[in-house]
């Protein structure tokens, strides 16, 4: 190994290796999920499932599969993986708009929406949607799918079923990269602070919402998004190098070009602000490439070592269970010194929809 650093890393995931999984419940052989309709800004309902631990404030995974291949969550890979985990972790699997069941909108609301109309095929009648008919330029307005999924687990957050301040991604090839680029959104949303002076106005928070995210697990993530090429450096930055974020990078051994995206990030987001810790580019040997399917199958023992990485970055760097109050909440995103409304001031369930364009770095 090159350094301390990465060998802490390595250490964590071989761990979870040699680690046999016990629950630490005796519930053994009761590992489900619950299925779960999620609502989003612009009228899809996204279907998931939420397996929630027995633990009580356990640590929040939000799993993200590649988008417009036909992927869905609910491939046995990610069900494995999620089962593996609800001993200590509660993990939410859904599929993206267009994708698996994900499929049905409210013509009114969706169509209403001008980038909608413009880059999804069906309007103004069609009640369905498919992931063949999106533009490659559609792809980041996904982002609205993953932050409809962060409001659904903060209220769950607020009825004990999980904490959302130690949340984690984990996510596959290009859905990886979208959820990089929601991450970057995240590290800009603050929420707005009342006065106690009535006669002035709200002020953003201090402290990004991305801070929420303390670690990441990237499966063959890539540089492409739809019709984009992503600066993953950059887009990554405020929250691997300025904030810390735990990383890790795993790639298939025989997959070259994976294999020098996930060396680049090792090298680039390291910081003084983390030091390296928990932040490493992971070949997974006897594999040729990095599909999700191969990658998580029990043989290569993968799950367990997420699992080893995950409970040590855990140990390190977890937070204390906090209400979020989303729906009394308003937020806004400040980008290059402009503030935009994040959030409807009512009472509402969902961030206002948003293009994610401007935090897909080049």
């Amino acid at each position: 190994m090159k350094s301390l650093c990465r060998r802490a890393v390595l250490t964590a995931l071989v761990a979870g290796l040699a680690v046999a999984l016990v629950p630490d419940d005796g519930r053994a052989g009761d590992k489900r999920g619950d299925p779960v309709k999620i609502p989003t800004i612009d009228g899809v309902e996204l279907h998931g499932t939420f397996y929630q631990s027995k633990k009580k404030s356990a640590p929040t995974v939000i799993c993200l599969h590649a988008i417009g291949t036909g992927e869905s969550s609910s491939k046995k890979g990610w069900t494995f993986l999620a089962e593996e985990l609800q001993d200590k972790y509660s993990v939410m699997l859904f599929d993206f708009r267009g994708h698996g069941k994900s499929t049905n909108i409210q013509p009114d609301t969706f169509w209403s929406i001008p980038q909608n109309v413009k880059m999804v095929r069906g309007a103004p009648k069609k009640e369905t949607i498919d992931y063949k008919d999106f533009a490659k330029t559609y792809y980041p307005y996904l982002a609205n799918d993953i932050a409809a999924v962060k409001a659904f687990l903060d209220r769950k957050n607020d009825q004990g079923a999980c904490n959302t301040s130690n949340t984690i991604l984990i996510g596959a090839e290009n859905g990886a990269t979208l959820g990089a680029v929601w991450l970057n959104s995240e590290w800009n949303r603050f929420k707005l602070i009342a006065s106690p002076n009535m006669f002035v106005l709200p002020s953003p928070s201090n402290t990004p919402e991305g801070r929420d995210v303390i670690a990441c697990v990237w499966l063959s993530l890539a540089s492409q998004l739809g019709a984009y090429d992503v600066g993953l450096t950059k887009t990554l930055e405020p929250a691997g190098k300025e904030g810390g974020t735990a990383m890790v990078f795993m790639y298939g051994d025989q997959d070259a070009k994976a294999k020098n995206v996930a060396a680049a990030l090792e090298k680039n987001l390291k910081s003084k602000n983390n030091k390296g810790k928990f932040t490493a580019a992971v070949p997974i040997k006897g594999n040729t490439k990095l599909a999700v399917e191969k990658l998580l199958q029990k043989a290569l023992g993968t799950d367990e070592a997420i699992k080893g990485y995950l409970d040590a970055v855990v140990d390190a760097k977890g937070q204390e269970w906090s209400e979020r109050e989303f729906r009394k909440t308003n937020y806004v995103w400040r980008v290059g010194g402009t503030t935009i409304p994040a959030k409807a001031p009512m009472d509402t369930s969902n961030l206002s929809y948003f293009d994610y364009q401007r935090f897909l770095v080049k």
